[in-house]
């Protein structure tokens, strides 16, 4: 009876201690807690028993808790949230707009990596820049002649624009690979131009040397005759004009001078010869025929050329 007479007088003393604070006893369970915390910071222990009181300030609860001083403080305090401006709302506003905006593009964008090509850009941007490389690779006229592969892939390329993705991505791969198997037949093309060229002057060489020494072995059989030979005779006039034909002929493949360069920045006749034969050189190329029947075709060619050549400078 007594004990719980002095429990009633110490919730009464710590009641009174903190009344006056801030209207905390409107709430049953913080005037329980803030009853308990001002005692355990007067007295500096941590553990005590929490009371839970009713509206009429009577004991409905009792348990014992570890107490931190001031945990309340948090709860006490209002925080008021402050009200942005109109102009700082329309600002952030603008922003949230422009970075949507940009998110948007950039979620359209794609990327494509094959080998030396690079693209980033929208599917229109791309497609424009993939379906220009046989011009500007240099070989757009076997393109229009016989080679209707790219033709169709362009035409998938801007069917699926739209749907871009995976599917665009394909076909701009498939597109690129074809276009650097046509940079190997093109290089494949420069390099066999250039050897036909070579084996030309070779061949003019070791002819113009075989014409001389027939010219000379004629001319000197008839000079150590006492009796000319009519057929001797003949023959070394039929020979005298294959030399000198010949010679030109070898004098302007030797101050033509030609290097593989030539062939890959080709002008003019030479861009004129390459477009004739390079649907034919292609069949070739794709049937695997070997490189000496390629040679053989083009350095015919290139006699051709340097024959009219000559014809036309006289």
């Amino acid at each position: 009876m007594k004990r719980g007479l002095y429990i009633l007088i110490l919730v009464y003393t710590i009641f009174l201690s903190c009344s006056n604070d801030d209207k905390l006893l409107d709430d049953k369970y913080v005037r329980g807690v803030r009853l308990t915390n001002n005692y355990a910071e007067k007295t500096n222990d941590d553990t005590f028993l929490r009371y839970i009181l009713n509206d009429d300030y009577i004991i409905t609860g009792v348990h014992k808790v570890k107490i931190k001083p001031s945990v309340l403080k948090k709860e006490d305090s209002i925080t008021v949230k402050k009200e942005k401006s109109p102009r700082k709302k329309q600002k952030e506003k603008n922003k949230k707009i422009k970075k949507n905006v940009k998110k948007e593009i950039d979620s359209d964008s794609i990327e494509i990596k094959y080998r030396r090509y690079h693209f980033i850009g929208l599917p229109e941007e791309v497609t424009n820049q993939i379906v220009t490389l046989p011009k500007r690779e240099g070989f757009d006229r076997l393109i229009q002649q016989q080679e209707a592969t790219l033709e169709i892939l362009e035409e998938k390329l801007i069917s699926r624009e739209d749907i871009g993705g995976k599917v665009y991505k394909d076909i701009a791969i498939d597109y690129l690979a074809q276009i650097d198997n046509h940079l190997k037949f093109v290089e494949f093309y420069n390099e066999r131009l250039y050897d036909a060229y070579l084996k030309l002057v070779i061949e003019a060489k070791q002819l113009d040397h075989s014409i001389e020494e027939e010219y000379n072995a004629v001319y000197g059989r008839i000079n150590s005759s006492t009796v000319k030979d009519s057929v001797d005779v003949e023959k070394l006039v039929v020979l005298e004009k294959k030399y000198t034909s010949h010679k030109e002929l070898l004098q302007t493949l030797l101050d033509w001078n030609l290097k593989l360069e030539d062939f890959q920045n080709s002008t003019d006749d030479f861009k004129i010869l390459k477009d004739r034969n390079i649907a034919e050189t292609f069949e070739m190329y794709k049937n695997k025929t070997s490189q000496k029947e390629v040679i053989h075709y083009l350095e015919i060619r290139l006699a051709d050329l340097f024959h009219n050549t000559i014809r036309s400078a006289e």
